[in-house]
């Protein structure tokens, strides 16, 4: 676990108190312990002088020594008295040259070896840590004085001197040491703690600031009131601003070029130098399934396959490779597409080779709307010419109508005159029936009126339109259509609704659109003749779109017109011309819209248009 500035400041501190109140006490201790040793060996050397100056009268010479000293009883008193002279004196003993104890404070261990012991005296003069060491080990030390008869030792005079109870003095010492020590502990660790939170608090905030800017978050500002770092507080707002406006920018400028890439017909994926992918647009989804980004190259891809191939080549080479035709195999054995392969070196801003572009292009798609341009174009041609032929048409129509009324007419005066004559008997020849020649004449005049009705939908769905595009709020619109349509759907039981917000707008001609939306709910009344619901919506969808829906619950299309039904001229009712839903059609895609219909015979038919919003 990552520590805060602010409690790595106390624990610093705190540390550092620590530090010096050991460093203290064992100065203390290491004082203590030399005092006591020397003391103690300061009372053995009092000892060993007042038992030297007693042998030293004793002693007549080498031969006799041993005899002399033992046959005195105030030198064994001296050495008697020796142990309670000093609690950690243990021992006090006279010994020859082959340190066997001529006398002993144990007359017992009399004519024994007394094996020789490290010397206090060089215990002193150790430093500090040694005569630590020497305490702790707590182990018997000597001070010893030689014993001379002229110029030669015949014997040492030995005064043991044990550290166990010098040891128990310092313990004893060491306990208010370490009370004194851990309440200047905690002590110091309180205040340092304080001290960190009153003066580190503003590096604390600027520390939380960097770290909320380094993890995203936008306009990031801190308010420092100490007046040392004010102007660091200025200074950190400031850059907090400028970051969050280069990130922005940066955010909508990625979001655009992924928008842009990810709407393009061209399969685009990324490949990082390692060989993983890094980015895979729609197209390149639907081309590759199993190219997923983070997956590998290799996993994603069998081996020998053009995409793969071409990947690899630029990838080794770090150069582009292609244009390449290639055949790509469909998914689950399905036809593959022919595909125009790319690939394309990818660089940073310092020139650093970043992966490859992969880019396929549907090579057969292209072919297909190539061919599709060219069959436009002779339909286009072909519309004008029919167009004129039609207008042609019309001309001659007009005229026969004319002519033919006047026939009506002189027919008519013809079988008024022959009236008129039989009743006055006046010899003139009689005139054919009127009723037979007016029947024919009535066929020819429907026919040419059904002829120039035909010529005049041929004539407005052929000619080009200037739309008139304007903002047009959609609720208005379906509510304007659902005034006109009420009166007639009453009649017939029908429950006319509406639904959609007063805020959505679609960029239309209103004209075209309100007659192509007025022609399908026309449409749906005529197909509930025995009631039903009619229910128009409409709300925003992706893609700047606008989606409106014409539901009803009539008598639905069969399945076989389903496909016909926007064929100029296709109509399944008696009256019906087959020019309103290619009308509807037309408007739709003049529009750069789309329109989808959905039917079920017997339970309704739904239809849904996409037009653009404003």
């Amino acid at each position: 676990m990552r520590l805060s500035y602010q409690t790595r400041q106390a624990l610093g501190v705190t540390c550092i108190v620590a530090l010096t109140v050991i460093a203290l006490s064992v100065v203390y201790l290491a004082a203590q312990a030399h005092a006591l040793l020397a003391e103690s060996e300061l009372r053995g050397r009092m000892l060993a002088n007042a038992t030297y100056q007693r042998a030293f009268t004793l002693v007549r010479s080498r031969e006799s020594a041993a005899a002399d000293l033992q046959a005195d009883p105030g030198l064994r008193a001296i050495l008697l008295s020796a142990i309670g002279f000093a609690e950690n004196v243990t021992y006090a003993t006279i010994t020859d040259v082959r340190d066997q104890a001529l006398v002993h404070s144990s007359p017992t261990l009399e004519g024994t070896p007394v094996p020789p012991q490290p010397s206090l005296e060089e215990l002193l003069q150790g430093g500090p840590l040694t005569q630590l060491r020497g305490v702790w080990e707590q182990r018997s030390y000597e001070v010893t004085q030689p014993l001379l008869l002229g110029d030669e030792r015949f014997g040492s005079i030995r005064i043991g001197v044990s550290t166990v109870l010098i040891w128990a003095g310092l313990k004893s010492a060491l306990k208010p040491i370490a009370i004194v020590a851990a309440a200047a502990i905690v002590l110091a660790t309180g205040v340092s703690w304080l001290m960190a939170r009153r003066f580190l608090r503003p590096i604390h905030v600027l520390q939380s600031g960097i770290a909320r800017l380094g993890q995203g978050e936008e306009d990031v500002r801190l308010d420092l009131p100490d007046e040392d770092f004010k102007d660091l507080g200025t200074s950190f707002n400031a850059l907090s601003q400028s970051v969050s406006s280069i990130r922005s920018r940066l955010v909508e400028q990625a979001r655009r070029a992924e928008s842009v890439v990810e709407r393009l017909e061209d399969a685009v994926a990324i490949v990082g130098p390692n060989g993983d992918v890094a980015f895979v647009n729609a197209a390149m989804k639907a081309l590759l399934p199993a190219l997923e980004p983070g997956a590998a190259l290799a996993t994603a891809v069998s081996e020998g396959h053009p995409c793969r191939v071409i990947v690899e080549q630029a990838l080794a080479v770090r150069a582009s490779r292609g244009p390449q035709i290639a055949d790509l195999p469909g998914v689950g054995g399905e036809v593959g597409s022919q595909q125009q392969l790319m690939a394309h070196p990818i660089a940073d801003q310092a020139r650093g080779f970043v992966g490859v572009m992969l880019v396929a292009r549907n090579v057969g798609a292209l072919t297909q709307l190539q061919t599709m341009l060219r069959y436009s174009r002779k339909l286009s041609s072909l519309n004008r010419l029919l167009a004129g032929v039609a207008h042609e048409v019309k001309n001659p129509l007009n005229a026969m109508t004319i002519h033919l009324e006047l026939l009506k007419q002189k027919l008519g005066k013809r079988a008024a005159l022959a009236v008129a004559g039989g009743a006055g008997g006046s010899g003139l020849p009689e005139a054919p029936p009127a009723d037979g020649l007016m029947s024919h004449v009535s066929i020819i005049g429907e026919e040419i009126r059904r002829l120039d009705h035909v010529v005049q939908g041929f004539l407005r769905f052929s000619r080009p339109e200037e739309l008139q595009l304007e903002p047009v709020v959609i609720a208005t619109l379906l509510q304007d259509i659902v005034d006109v349509v009420r009166p007639q759907a009453e009649q017939h039981g029908i429950v006319v609704e509406t639904e959609a917000q007063r805020d959505v707008l679609i960029q239309v001609d209103r004209t075209m659109v309100r007659q192509a939306l007025l022609n399908l709910a026309l449409n749906a009344i005529d197909a509930m003749p025995s009631g039903g619901s009619l229910a128009l919506r409409a709300r925003p969808v992706e893609d700047q779109q606008v989606q409106v829906d014409v539901v009803d619950t009539g008598a639905g299309i069969q399945p076989e017109h389903l496909a016909r039904i926007f064929d100029l001229y296709f109509t399944t009712r008696e009256q019906g011309s087959g020019l309103g839903l290619s009308m509807v059609y037309r408007t739709v895609q003049l529009h750069d819209g789309t329109i989808e219909v959905e039917s079920t015979p017997g339970r309704g038919t739904s239809f849904r248009l996409r037009l653009p919003r404003a």
